[in-house]
């Protein structure tokens, strides 16, 4: 009983770690989606003014 406890707590620290390498991979999506945007705006801006 205890080694199938066991191996469902692996499981579920598996999961967990997977999770968040997968959060920190959306974060890093998100800032550099964040950056083209705002250069897009620079040279959007840059366009307008010229």
């Amino acid at each position: 009983m205890s080694q199938a406890l066991n191996h469902i707590a692996q499981a579920v620290d598996q999961i967990e770690a997977k999770s968040r390498d997968a959060s920190r991979a959306v974060r890093a999506a998100i800032a550099f989606g964040i950056v083209a945007v705002a250069y897009g705006l620079v040279v959007a801006s840059g366009v307008v003014v010229a």
